[in-house]
């Protein structure tokens, strides 16, 4: 076509045959792309280089502009989107690469997209080189006109909504609401999608405590999203909103939700995280088209049975509890004494928690750590084992196993063995332990799946013989028998364990145990913590760290206890973190980027002496 144009700087180009145009997924999406031409510095330099890797040959240059898939939205009343693509500046689903250019060179300006035309108007240059450096950009390709289909616009503001025909308004997005009300929104009567996301409460005079019950006029909602720390209450008139979805309202200060919510029988996802609900109607759990509920970090005292009919409850372990039967081999009654593991029992731990404490400028948080921190054992590697002392406490190396004792195996290859523990040589610095014997530690290896295993025996350290490995033999995890950890000896000592703070406002800490969330926020108490950690668990910048017994395992996500309790039952306080391996140089752990590994047993388990039901974690950053 006589009006196409492909003009960059001084030199006008051709277009190539395969420049092309491509709709599909109800978008369209461009390469336009230049005939190669010979390079001449005169007119080409800048914004090209002859020695480019985009060139199509020495010599040579042939540039090109390449888009990804891009779509049309109905706040035109024709298919059109002009882009501003500038730096820094969101392009709202549209990137485009250059090619051809000096390498660095981007473009800046508009571009004007149509379903039978591309023009681009602007310049080329560095990011840090001004304007008047650039190349001029003027390229313009029409082309046959392909079927788009126009999507729903989400405008970005309550007065970007306010400009276009409120009958056109279907989706917005509102990401800085001041938590007021607004009425305005009312006129929005085909709106679909609503989200004001709070980050502020604004004039707390103004803010909005109570949902009016106008909203419930928005009939035609899908989706209502909203967050703010003042909303306490919901229209009592929700189940109006016939067509609602998704309704979240998650980290508001809900106390209840109304009757009216059993009625929302359209409603697929219901997100109320971060709430002060202390029960949910028994009506929404017979909510026929309810695929998830996800109702984390609320203070609950009750919950209907009903929640059983949800396909996916997002909810703590503890609260779980509430309305369904979670217990942990329910067939046991025994007693535990929860109390043991904890460093207040003992006036040493406490002692030393609370010197620990004032040297490092914590003392004021000494309340709440007292319900949390843990009687632990530190278990030191020392030099090298010489086996001289058969059932003798060892990190890596082989285990010494009596008669009738069989090394773990799958298909006839060897699990990893990484400890010993001999209990007799322990029985005074714990009391949550058999008195006896010894406890071998094994796991199949170290991907998602593989087993973990834990041994007990009470055979004498006469019968006991060093286990060695068959000739030729391999380990379940590929490797063989040459590359088995180091054995080494170890030396024991008791300290005390505090809570990991790292993600633990997910709701972990609550009531008045979430003041230690004041130490994550102030650099200068951070350090402190940090320094507090080093010194309880031994840690040290050489990868030496102690190994530890009935301790918090610092975690991302899910710590071993939650791991624990989701796949095997019980509630996380109910699992005991029986032994911590650490990542250490001396037997050569490495647990995937210089993580933790965790055998995890529960209560019920450990007061009967059965350790054939042991959980295995490995956390890594």
């Amino acid at each position: 076509m006589s009006s196409n144009k492909f003009q960059i700087g001084k030199c006008a180009f051709e277009f190539a045959p395969d420049t092309q145009v491509v709709f599909e997924d109800d978008g369209m999406s461009f390469e336009l792309k230049a005939r190669p031409v010979a390079f001449d510095k005169a007119l080409h330099a800048p914004p090209f280089d002859p020695e480019g890797s985009d060139n199509p040959a020495p010599g040579q240059i042939a540039p090109s502009f390449r888009s990804s898939t891009f779509h049309f939205y109905d706040n035109h009343d024709t298919p059109q989107r002009r882009v501003r693509y500038l730096k820094d500046q969101p392009t709202h689903g549209f990137y485009m690469w250059e090619k051809g250019f000096a390498y660095g060179t981007r473009f800046f300006g508009e571009i004007d997209l149509r379903p039978d035309r591309i023009a681009m108007h602007g310049l080329l240059r560095h990011d840090y080189e001004t304007d008047e450096e650039g190349a001029a950009v003027d390229v313009v390709w029409h082309c046959t006109p392909g079927e788009v289909e126009l999507r729903q616009h989400t405008y970005g503001s309550l007065e970007e909504a306010m400009a276009a025909p409120h009958e056109r308004v279907r989706r917005l997005l509102v990401g800085a609401w001041d938590a007021r009300w607004h009425d305005e929104l009312l006129r929005f009567t085909q709106l679909e999608f609503l989200s004001m996301q709070a980050l502020w409460t604004g004039d707390a005079e103004s803010a909005v405590r109570v949902l009016p019950e106008s909203l419930c006029t928005l009939t035609r909602l899908r989706e209502l999203h909203l967050r703010s720390s003042s909303i306490t209450r919901l229209p009592e008139n929700l189940g109006a909103l016939e067509s609602l979805e998704v309704l979240s309202l998650q980290h508001c200060r809900l106390e209840a939700l109304p009757d009216g919510i059993g009625k929302l029988a359209r409603l697929k996802r219901l997100l109320l995280n971060g709430n002060q609900l202390k029960t949910i109607p028994e009506s929404v759990g017979h909510l026929p088209a309810l695929e998830l509920l996800s109702i984390d970090g609320n203070p609950f005292e009750s919950l209907p049975a009903s929640l059983q009919n949800i396909e996916k409850v997002s909810i703590e372990k503890k609260n779980e509890a509430l309305f369904r039967d979670i217990r942990y081999r329910p067939e046991l009654e025994i007693s535990v004494d929860r109390e043991a593991f904890m460093a207040r029992s003992s006036p040493r731990a406490e002692a030393l928690l609370g010197d620990a404490l004032a040297r490092h400028g914590l003392a004021n948080y000494a309340g709440p750590l007292r319900r949390h921190a843990r009687q632990t054992l530190r278990l030191r590697t020392t030099e090298p084992e010489d086996y001289a002392t058969p059932g003798s406490t060892r990190i890596g190396g082989t285990p010494d196993l009596p008669p009738g004792l069989d090394y773990p195996s799958t298909d006839g290859k060897l699990w990893r063995f990484f400890a010993q523990i001999d209990l007799a040589a322990i029985a005074a610095l714990q009391s949550w332990l058999p008195r006896t014997g010894r406890l071998y530690f094994f796991c199949e290896g170290q991907e998602h799946g593989d087993g973990v295993r834990v041994l007990h025996s009470d055979a004498p350290a006469a019968e006991l013989r060093s286990h060695a490995w068959p000739e030729g033999a391999e380990f379940a995890d590929g490797f063989d028998v040459g590359d088995a950890h180091a054995g080494y000896k170890v030396e024991i000592d008791s300290t005390v364990s505090v809570p990991n703070l790292y993600n633990a406002g997910g709701g972990r800490l609550i009531g008045e145990d979430a003041v230690l969330l004041e130490i994550e926020g102030n650099d200068e108490l951070q350090e402190a913590w940090w320094a507090l950690e080093a010194e309880l668990t031994g840690d040290d910048e050489r990868r030496n760290g102690a190994h530890l017994m009935n301790a918090h395992v610092f975690t991302q996500h899910e710590n071993p206890q939650e791991q624990a309790s989701r796949e095997k039952g019980g509630l996380p306080e109910e699992w005991i973190n029986l032994l911590t391996l650490r990542s250490d140089d001396k037997p050569g752990f490495c647990f995937w980027d210089a993580g933790t590994f965790t055998f995890s047993i529960h209560e019920k388990d450990l007061a009967l002496g059965d350790f054939s039901r042991v959980h295995g974690s490995l956390e890594s950053s």
